[in-house]
């Protein structure tokens, strides 16, 4: 059933708009849903026991059923001796944050004695967006060590970061689950060529090459001895793994303190989605916007625009994270899905997007849910381009909503602003859109934790790469 008119603003009924946990404000007030609806919509979400679910992931149900499999990231951040797994979740956090002090204290170097300035993490999909979203967001202006992120097999971009390395003061992290990625296969094929052309011998590659796997005989695969390797398991799925020691990357170019830091953050909007009544919840509140705009207004996509420099990397990782998780059209029970699961996830700074795409936004032919992102602190010393900046963010907000009202076509619009951008409320903030997208896997009755549609692009690539000279 979808709405011929758009309904108020839940700020023109309510006062009590804007919720905040975790060092995080979510204002709901352009939303459009009525008193009548929105309590319609909080008893769907009750009978379908959505918080239930999310509190029976936690504590490790199969909830991957095409799989058989947990989806237990959350446990990857409990510090809880309880939480499931946490005896080989808390000794593997605690060797890799061990391995990336060493690296970052010059205890770990280069075979020829080089301290190392430079790490080249070699891994494609949730092995590089994680990882890359939490370095741009945390990264200084001036890093002790580089951090480089080599994910597609394209020559370009591997010459581009090599060029301008010295493999002696290079260390190769690989991330494959399973090593059966054929991009991530061929680039550390290149890479391991490029160590020994610069006359690194392969006995010496246990100085400059560490592996994150699945599989426990990966470093033995390539030589490398077992304190060289850094387990990852199949009960966390990819787009959900930069927790684990996916994160190595991270720990070693901005310390293991910052990254457990991190972990925390993300584990208190954990514990917020776990126990905050539905009308206090931040990720509950946006999966079940989501799903009304979705399934009752029609809308088709949805952008999110961070007015920050630091959170630019963030649309790719918010992408994947939604669109491979709720891209499905057969429900987990192996019924055809009826209406739209994941909307379209697209966006871009907010700044420079208003002078790009925001025309289609203000006046096209589309029906657009829109996250505007801002912290009113800066991540730096130039007082008068903040206040350019924030003037924008907050006054595009409004013009995003403001809209001939016999239009047909409307934006809705959340605004999602922090203080200050520190390592816990980058934790929380990532924390608080996975569950948003894993309680949405819910209300579509979707299994938000296989990828089937990926699987077979790997297997016809495969196919396809043994027909190619």
């Amino acid at each position: 059933m979808k709405s011929l008119t758009v309904t108020p603003f839940i700020r023109d009924s309510f006062e009590n708009y804007q919720k905040s946990a975790c060092g995080i404000t979510l204002d709901i007030g352009r939303q459009r849903i009525n008193q009548k609806e929105l309590l319609s919509l909080i008893d769907f979400v009750k009978e379908k026991k959505m918080i239930e679910s999310f509190n029976e992931m936690r504590k490790g149900k199969i909830v991957n059923a095409s799989e058989h499999r947990s989806a237990l990231h959350t446990s990857l951040r409990d510090p809880s001796p309880d939480a499931p797994h946490a005896a080989e979740v808390h000794q593997t956090l605690e060797a890799f944050c061990k391995f990336a002090e060493d690296v970052r204290n010059w205890k770990w170097r280069g075979c020829s004695g080089d301290r190392i300035t430079d790490v080249i993490n070699i891994g494609i999909g949730g092995s590089d967006m994680g990882p890359k979203c939490v370095y741009n967001a945390l990264r200084p202006n001036k890093p002790e060590i580089k951090l480089h992120f080599l994910a597609s097999a394209d020559g370009v971009i591997f010459d581009r970061i090599t060029s301008v390395l010295d493999p002696f003061s290079t260390l190769i992290v690989i991330s494959s689950k399973s090593f059966k990625t054929q991009e991530t296969r061929a680039n550390t094929q290149e890479i391991l060529d490029w160590l020994k052309k610069a006359g690194i011998p392969e006995k010496d590659f246990k100085h400059h090459v560490v592996v994150v796997s699945a599989k426990p005989d990966a470093a033995e695969q390539f030589g490398l001895p077992k304190e060289n390797f850094f387990p990852i398991w199949d009960w966390v799925g990819g787009r959900f793994s930069v927790w684990g020691a996916i994160g190595l990357p991270v720990a070693i170019a901005l310390g293991a303190d910052t990254f457990k830091r991190f972990l925390a953050g993300a584990h208190a909007m954990d514990q917020h989605a776990s126990t905050a009544p539905l009308q206090n919840n931040l990720p509950a509140l946006m999966a079940m916007f989501a799903y009304w705009n979705s399934e009752k207004l029609d809308v088709s996509s949805y952008c999110f625009l961070p007015y920050d420099e630091r959170l630019r990397v963030m649309v790719d990782w918010l992408q994947q994270l939604e669109m491979e998780s709720l891209g499905k059209s057969t429900a987990a029970d192996g019924t055809p899905v009826i209406g739209k699961t994941s909307l379209a996830v697209w966006g871009g700074h907010g700044n420079e997007s208003q002078h790009s795409f925001y025309q289609f936004l203000r006046e096209g032919t589309a029906k657009n849910s829109i996250d505007v992102f801002w912290c009113e602190k800066p991540g730096h010393a130039h007082k008068e381009l903040h206040r350019v900046l924030m003037a924008n963010a907050k006054a595009q907000t409004e013009a995003l909503v403001t809209r001939d009202p016999k239009s047909k076509y409307f934006n809705v619009v959340s605004t999602v602003s922090i203080e200050e951008l520190t390592p816990e409320t980058l934790g929380a903030l990532m924390a608080m859109y996975e569950h948003k997208t894993t309680m949405l896997g819910t209300l579509f009755g979707i299994n938000a934790f296989d990828q089937p549609g990926v699987e077979l692009g790997k297997k016809l690539a495969n196919e396809a790469y043994k027909k190619i000279s």
